[in-house]
């Protein structure tokens, strides 16, 4: 029997995360069904790792009928290929389509979270997955409410950038043109159309990139924007005062050149953490438990205002010796993490192993 593996592709952070994996399974003798969608950010991060990805379907937007129907037409699609393809097990991060193609067809599903706090996409894989990967610090409880049994619940002592944090070899070059005599603060922009998302201010990211343009001209401003519409708008409101990467770019070598790091998503604000840089989390929502866990470490700042915001990023980008403190505690806490990579593969054996003994 041929080993074959399914894995759907949704977001960057994913991409990071199972680009180690899937090489991993190659090797190990596995073939690979890699799919994703069409949405901005992951095609480029994809070709730029060169995964050879199907593109299937794309993403619904921010508006929940479009949601419904795109999930909907993607999961014929999906159906079609995978049933013709046959793998042994699936795997995703909570990708709705993968969740129910697979369960349709008989598959195991293994699902990778740490976002309780997606209810949508929660409700709609974990009941439906054989197995859950979940970082340690989320309690059962928060799982077994979405219809998961906790023998199936597999925690492993790490935050997700471990995965590429780890493996990745230090590339200390600019692929921005940034002034090496300014200092560097980094803004992430919100995921707006992400369904736990939706009901926010999307304009709200507008008044901090307003009182930062004023009152840090001499600081290169990169901002990095998730859409094609965030990077029209983003460039017809501040022109030249920011510098809007266009065609992707290479986080943890941006995150090495940040002085400040201000993040209103997830991924790159635990990224930014765990590699030492001065992060401010600008989080529209209340915090998660990863966001909590790296608070109470003090790798990540949360203050509660704009005018806070600023106020702290002032302080930041002039205490050299904090970052140095701060990147000391962030390296011992990266020490002690484990690789998650491992355990997945040693799930996914446990499977075939299981299809095989049968």
């Amino acid at each position: 029997m041929e080993l074959k593996v399914w894995i759907d592709i949704l977001t960057p952070k994913q991409v990071l995360f199972f680009q180690p994996l899937i090489q991993e399974l190659e090797k190990n003798g596995y073939y690979t069904l890699i799919t994703s969608r069409h949405y901005r950010e992951v095609e480029l991060l994809i070709k730029r790792f060169n995964i050879k990805a199907d593109f299937i379907g794309e993403h619904g937007g921010d508006n929940l009928y479009q949601k419904l129907i795109a999930s909907s037409k993607r999961i014929i699609q999906l159906a079609e290929i995978v049933s013709e393809k046959n793998p042994n097990c699936s795997i995703s991060f909570s990708s709705p389509e993968c969740a129910r193609v697979s369960h349709g067809l008989g598959i195991k599903h293994i699902c990778i979270s740490d976002s309780p706090h997606a209810e949508s996409v929660s409700k709609l894989t974990i009941p439906l997955s054989h197995y859950l990967l979940t970082p340690w610090i989320i309690p059962i409880s928060e799982w077994v409410k979405y219809g998961i049994s906790k023998e199936r619940i597999i925690k492993y002592k790490a935050l997700d950038p471990v995965v590429w944090i780890k493996r990745r070899k230090q590339i200390n070059r600019l692929e921005l043109n940034l002034d090496k005599s300014k200092k560097t603060i980094t803004i992430r922009l919100p995921e707006v159309k992400a369904s736990y998302l939706l009901h926010i201010n999307k304009n709200a990211y507008m008044d901090l990139l307003n009182k930062i343009t004023s009152q840090f001209i001499n600081c290169n401003i990169v901002v990095l924007c998730r859409y094609d519409e965030q990077i029209k708008e983003i460039e017809a409101h501040y022109g030249s005062k920011l510098i809007i990467p266009k065609n992707g770019f290479d986080g943890i070598n941006l995150l090495i050149h940040t002085d400040v790091f201000i993040g209103m998503g997830g991924t790159m604000n635990t990224e930014s953490a765990l590699l030492g840089i001065p992060t401010i989390s600008a989080y529209p929502e209340k915090s998660h438990y990863v966001e909590n866990y790296l608070i109470k470490k003090g790798l990540i700042i949360k203050p509660q205002s704009i005018d806070n915001m600023i106020k702290t990023l002032e302080k930041l980008l002039e205490n050299e010796k904090y970052k140095s403190h701060l990147k000391k505690k962030a390296d011992n806490i990266l020490k002690r993490m484990e690789d998650p990579i491992v355990k997945i593969l040693t799930i996914i054996d446990s499977i075939i192993k299981g299809k095989l003994n049968q």
